[in-house]
């Protein structure tokens, strides 16, 4: 489909194009990088990687948000021939001393041979490193004017990306992925989303730490699509300029997170402005559960802004997949499963109830895998299940990765006989189309009943004076459930709230926790992509880590 078969071919063949990225921050103040610029600035920058002491195969980390000069010297260091590994900027700067750590960690857990650091990181970062490890800044070697000197062979299935994963149940690991597994994921995304060449926008603010926001950025490129880039602060600091640069850019696709799409919804119908959506083709929502009312309230939001309904597009998929494992079309309109909540455990049944019934639960339809892959699954014995039998997701894909870096034990846990152990529960329907309904290992099990966390923290979370971050997870060895959320500025009664969210829960869930807790902002643990670590959140809790500004007893 490509042309190419590693990430330099790509870049260089993007190259011939007169198509580019444009990075725009919260304003939309755009730096255009066409890609013949990038391709030039990367042979540079891999020049200067090459004189700072970096060899073929060698793990470069980046530390640095969506900038030019981070996507220099990212694909600045393909073009060497080593190894990328992209790490997270801190969230808030009371992080810093336990970022530094969490870097170090991970520095010598994939041996990094040098750091490339954000510019404003750069002076802080110095002495900081462990492992006498050189650190360079994006703008030293985006001031590079030396091209390395020859091409360094690059071969298909030579490991080309270290991911870490977002690590909710655990601690996060490094996915080891090839070229050829990243363009083959790369390229069925494309055909999925029926991309055009010389018509298709694609605007994205994920941040390009995390799977989904660095393979749609490379699935775009090696299509040689017109990119529009947004670093996510930005988007974090001002939502609505998401939206405002779907409209100005006349974007046909764009990528997110559910919680991503209720913001959006949320600023169209308090901030109405001049709008045009007419031309998205393609929402993609992923990486976090798909919540029925969020897309509801953004696609009728939008649809005063000639957003057509069908451009609704759910999609599945994990790092150890590359990516996408499922994603529906972009011809077909978003579908919901309204079943039994009774039957979503393993070896329960999907059973189809109306969509007001009392124990109605709506699942997005993650549409068919995508091409070249196959899901089958599988209950506890390993043995494939039929329509609607409720078990574990896994998955057969080209795009599998090599493994988990260096730890062998991992590995093997989820990667046997050639196919994936995603760890998720799910079930298939009558077309074939691919539902999740939760992670098996946060399932919270009450006097011989399944709970899922999800249905907890989002109808906490609806509870006004609660933020949208909620953590649900149950005491070890007990039949106790927790439910703690961050309190909403301007709440000054937490306790009153914490009751409120008890009596919410027992109304619609059948079911209140043992205790409900209220938390500072920014108090429960979350991944770098933004997803709550429930069990983190747990530890904290069970060792007084967490200070509770109010709780309340069932």
């Amino acid at each position: 489909m490509f042309g190419a078969v590693t990430v330099p071919e790509v870049l260089e063949l993007a190259a011939a194009t007169p198509r580019g990225i444009t990075v725009v921050n919260r304003q939309l103040d755009q730096t255009p990088l066409p890609y013949a610029l990038l391709a030039a600035g990367a042979r540079r920058v891999a020049g200067g990687l090459v004189r700072a002491g970096v060899n073929r195969g060698d793990r470069v980390a980046i530390v640095s948000s969506t900038s030019p000069g981070f996507l220099l010297s990212l694909f600045g260091a393909w073009r060497a021939g080593a190894v990328p590994v992209i790490l997270p900027l801190p969230h808030r700067l009371s992080d810093l001393p336990e970022f530094v750590a969490e870097v170090n960690r991970r520095l010598d857990h994939v041996d990094a041979r040098c750091v490339v650091v954000a510019d404003a990181f750069g002076d802080f970062v110095t002495g900081r490193i462990t492992g006498d490890r050189p650190v360079l800044t994006c703008g030293d070697l985006a001031a590079e004017r030396e091209e390395i000197s020859g091409p360094v062979e690059t071969r298909p299935d030579d490991l080309a990306y270290l991911q870490f994963t977002s690590g909710t149940t655990g601690l996060p690991r490094a996915v080891a992925l090839t070229h050829r597994q990243m363009l083959t994921n790369a390229a069925v995304c494309c055909e999925r989303l029926e991309l055009e060449r010389d018509r298709s926008v694609h605007v994205s603010w994920l941040p390009l730490y995390h799977d989904m926001g660095l393979i749609s950025v490379l699935s775009g490129m090696a299509y040689r699509i017109k990119l529009v880039l947004q670093p996510p602060e930005d988007f974090l600091a001002r939502p609505d300029s998401w939206v405002d640069a779907l409209s100005r850019f006349k974007a046909t696709s764009t990528v997110a997170p559910n919680f991503a799409y209720g913001l959006a919804a949320q600023g169209m119908r308090l901030r109405p402005r001049d709008l045009d959506l007419s031309g998205l083709e393609v929402c993609g929502d992923g990486a976090e559960p798909i919540r029925a009312g969020t897309l509801e309230q953004f696609a009728e939001a939008g649809a005063v802004y000639g957003l057509r309904s069908r451009a609704m597009t759910p999609m599945y998929g994990m790092a150890e997949a590359t990516l996408a494992v499922a994603m529906g079309e972009a011809t077909r309109p978003l579908v919901w499963d309204h079943v039994s909540r009774d039957g979503l455990q393993a070896g329960g049944v999907a059973r189809p109830v109306p969509a007001d019934a009392p124990d109605a639960r709506a699942l997005a339809v993650c549409g068919p895998p995508v091409p070249g892959v196959r899901v089958e699954i599988r209950d506890a014995d390993g043995k494939p299940q039929g329509e609607r039998q409720v078990g574990e997701i896994c998955v057969n894909s080209p795009s599998l990765m090599q493994g988990y870096w260096q730890d062998p034990e991992a590995t093997a846990a989820v990667l046997r006989d050639g196919w994936l152990h995603t760890g998720d529960l799910g079930y298939r329907t009558e077309d074939g189309g691919v539902v999740v309904c939760g992670r098996i290992k946060d399932m919270i099990i009450v006097s011989g009943r399944n709970l899922y966390p999800e249905d907890y923290e989002h109808v906490a979370a609806k509870v006004e004076g609660v933020r949208p971050v909620c953590a649900a997870f149950a005491v070890p060895d007990t039949e106790r459930m927790i439910v703690a959320f961050e309190s909403a500025k301007g709440v000054e009664n937490h306790e009153e709230v914490a009751a409120q969210v008890m009596k919410r829960l027992r109304e619609h869930l059948g079911h209140a926790p043992d205790k409900v807790v209220a938390l500072e902002k920014g108090t429960i643990p979350r991944t770098s992509s933004g997803k709550v670590q429930r069990g983190l959140c747990r530890e904290r809790y069970l060792t007084g880590r967490l200070e509770a500004l109010a709780e309340v007893a069932r």
